[in-house]
């Protein structure tokens, strides 16, 4: 049997769709090719890509509030400032010869403390009076002993900005406070 002019062999057939198939996948290839013009020479183009805008389920995700939390990280310990060791102690004019490396870190007026096996023994008051490599703190609370060290602990409070004693009746001394000399007019 003959096939006559008009009609399509399988072969025939077959070639045409092969054609029309690479012209489909080549079709979405001409208009962005025909559109590059590349960069121009003079202008500067950022290695850096910018990240891609997130879909709209994305975004709509996001606004959810999260079923699993993360857990925040635990506020970093605070390192005290080591001043020194104490070398001598004077109880009955109540203060501490301290011998220290970094003497200018020595605040007059701050509160520190002296360690003693991991336990704070005692509190002293730093003085204004210095000879280096020494420094010397009046004692506030506790019984500190020699070879103890010092520190200050880390506060966001500054020296200037303790709070100011008020006019009232409470902020008084007491009377047996009012007898003892102060230790820092006898030196």
């Amino acid at each position: 049997m003959e096939i006559p002019r008009g009609t399509l062999s399988t072969s025939n057939v077959m070639k045409r769709l092969r054609l029309i198939l690479l012209v489909l996948t080549l079709l979405p290839a001409l208009p962005s090719c025909a559109g590059k013009k590349g960069p121009p020479s003079n202008s500067f183009v950022s290695p850096v890509r910018q990240a891609p805008k997130p879909a709209f389920w994305q975004q709509w995700l996001a606004k959810l509030p999260n079923p699993f939390p993360k857990k925040q990280k635990p506020p970093a310990a605070l390192l005290p400032q080591w001043t020194g060791v104490i070398r001598m102690v004077n109880s009955a004019e109540h203060f501490v010869l301290i011998e220290s490396s970094a003497i200018s870190s020595a605040v007059p007026g701050e509160t520190y403390f002296s360690v003693a096996k991991g336990l704070e023994t005692a509190s002293l008051r730093m003085t204004s009076l210095k000879n280096p490599p020494f420094l010397i703190a009046d004692i506030v609370s506790g019984s500190p002993s020699p070879g103890e060290k010092i520190y200050r602990p880390k506060t966001n409070s500054s020296p200037s900005a303790a709070p100011v004693a008020s006019a009232s009746p409470a902020a008084k001394p007491a009377q047996d406070d009012a007898k003892k000399p102060d230790p820092a007019a006898q030196r």
